[in-house]
């Protein structure tokens, strides 16, 4: 077996090891963050709780919401 076909093989392992544990690593992460915290939206919300600022409906059919200190 010739040097090359060595390497090739040894870059063709790495490249599915790499695939696999970046999938895997998606999956963990998009478990994690079912609404568990992580995004930018969450990150306001809870400056705005940590504010004492909280959402309050206006409407019977909760189409609208204002902040209210």
């Amino acid at each position: 077996m010739s040097i090359q076909l060595i390497l090739t093989y040894l870059i063709i392992i790495y490249a599915v090891g790499y695939t696999f544990y970046q999938l895997v690593q998606m999956i963990k992460k998009q478990k994690e963050s079912a609404c568990g915290g992580g995004c930018s939206g969450c990150d306001f919300k809870n400056e705005l709780k940590n504010k004492g600022i909280h959402a309050i409906s206006i409407d019977k059919n909760n189409k609208f919401t204002y902040l209210k200190n």
